[in-house]
């Protein structure tokens, strides 16, 4: 009897779909995605230096640099983190809601109409 070599997902490791062209790597679009993520928290963790790297590789959380935000007082990361969303260097605010908000109080102690 002759032994199937059996093609696994480079993610997650379930058998990739028969008929696939032999440069697929993963099971499906979540699995790349997961993958893609994943390797840029690490590439964002070398860049930054021996503890974020150790944080990202042994799964915890570095201590990136966190921001206050004005309006609603929630912390949130700012730039390139492996942790969330990127976001502009210089924001203020935590999101584009806290900044109308913000924007709107401002609007009405000046006696502007919205």
């Amino acid at each position: 009897m002759a032994r199937r070599n059996v093609r696994r997902c480079s993610q997650c490791g379930m058998e990739l779909p028969k008929g696939s062209r032999r440069s697929r790597r993963y099971c499906g679009a979540a699995c790349r995605t997961r993958a893609w993520r994943q390797m840029r928290a690490r590439r964002a963790a070398i860049d930054a230096g021996g503890e974020a790297l150790r944080a990202v590789l042994e799964g915890r959380r570095h201590p990136w640099p966190r921001f206050l935000c004005p309006e609603c007082g929630s912390t949130w990361y700012s730039s390139d983190t492996p942790f969330g969303k990127t976001k502009r260097s210089d924001s203020q605010y935590c999101s584009p809601r806290c900044r109308t908000r913000a924007w709107r109080k401002r609007s009405r102690s000046a006696g502007v109409t919205v």
